[in-house]
C-alpha cells in the first residue's frame, strides 16, 4: 500500500517467479514430469494458497486486520492436533503450555486499539474460513512432505509446482474477477512481485526441508514459526513503517517470546 502496488496482481507474479526459482534450483528438470504423484498435491494446494489469500484480504477488509491476522495465524492449532493423533508427537505439559501461550501471544500482538468497522454478525465465517484454510495448508504440506515426497529433489519440485499452480489459478482469478485491470502501474507491479518471490519461495522451501529433516516434531515446529513470522513482522513493523505498540502488544511479545522457548525446550526434554 504505501508504495501504491495493487496487492493481487503482485501476488500472481510472485507465485510465477517463486515457482521459477524453484525450477531453477530443481536438478534434474525431468522431475517435474516424472513425479506425477505430486501434481495432484500441488494442485490442491495452489488453490488453497490463492483461495487463501483472497480471504485474508476479504477478511481485513469487511472486518479488519486484527481478525484476519489472528484467524490465520492461530490456523497453527490445526496441524499440530494432527501432529498429535496421526503421526503420534509427543504430548508434553511443557509443549501443551508454549502451544496455549503462543496462541495467546498472536491474540495480543495483533490486537489493535485502532477502531475498525463493526461487523454483522453473519460475518464470523469470514475469520472462520480463513481459519480452516490456513490450517488445512499447513496440513496438507506437512502430511505430503512426510508421506508422498521421497527426496530433497522432489522437495524443490513440489514447492516448484505448486506456485505454478497458485499462479496459475491467480492468473484466471485475475483475467475473470479483476475489476481495476486499467490502473495496474506493470513496472510497479512486475517489480514487487519478483521481490516478494525471493522470500517467499525460500520460506517455503526450508519449511518443508524442516519437517523431512525430523529435527523436530511438527507439533512443535509449526507454533515456532508461526509465533516467530508474528514476532517478526511486529518487529519490522515498528522499525520500519514507525507502527506504536500497545500494552498488549508487548504483553504479546513477552509470550511469545516465553512460547517459542518453552516448545524449543520441551523437544529436547
Amino acid at each position: 500500500k504505501k508504495f501504491a502496488v495493487p496487492a493481487f496482481p503482485a501476488i500472481v507474479v510472485n507465485y510465477f517467479v517463486a515457482g521459477s526459482f524453484s525450477l531453477l534450483f530443481t536438478t534434474p528438470k525431468s522431475v517435474y514430469l516424472e513425479a506425477t504423484h505430486l501434481w495432484l498435491p500441488a494442485a490442491l494446494l495452489g488453490i488453497l494458497l490463492v483461495s487463501v489469500f483472497y480471504l485474508i484480504s476479504l477478511t481485513t477488509e469487511k472486518i479488519g486486520v486484527s481478525a484476519a491476522s489472528v484467524a490465520n495465524k492461530m490456523s497453527v492449532v490445526i496441524p499440530v492436533v494432527i501432529a498429535f493423533l496421526i503421526y503420534g508427537d509427543s504430548i508434553t505439559w511443557l509443549k501443551i503450555t508454549g502451544i496455549v501461550l503462543a496462541l495467546l501471544s498472536v491474540i495480543f500482538v495483533s490486537s489493535s486499539d485502532k477502531k475498525e468497522t463493526n461487523t454483522p454478525q453473519q460475518n464470523f465465517l469470514l475469520p472462520t474460513a480463513l481459519f480452516v484454510g490456513s490450517g488445512i495448508i499447513d496440513a496438507l504440506v506437512n502430511y505430503v512432505q512426510k508421506k508422498i515426497v521421497h527426496s530433497d529433489v522432489e522437495t524443490a519440485c513440489l514447492s516448484g509446482l505448486f506456485f505454478f499452480a497458485a499462479g496459475t489459478f491467480g492468473l484466471l482469478a485475475f483475467i475473470f474477477f479483476y475489476r481495476e485491470k486499467k490502473n495496474i502501474a506493470i513496472k510497479k507491479t512486475l517489480l514487487a512481485g519478483i521481490i516478494l518471490a525471493l522470500p517467499n519461495y525460500f520460506s517455503i522451501y526450508f519449511i518443508m526441508r524442516a519437517i523431512s529433516s525430523n529435527i523436530m516434531q511438527s507439533s512443535v515446529l509449526y507454533p515456532i514459526i508461526n509465533v516467530s513470522v508474528v514476532l517478526g513482522s511486529t518487529i519490522l513493523a515498528v522499525l520500519f513503517f514507525s507502527e506504536k505498540l500497545s500494552f498488549k502488544n508487548w504483553m504479546g511479545i513477552v509470550l511469545s517470546v516465553t512460547a517459542i522457548a518453552l516448545i524449543a525446550y520441551s523437544s529436547y526434554t
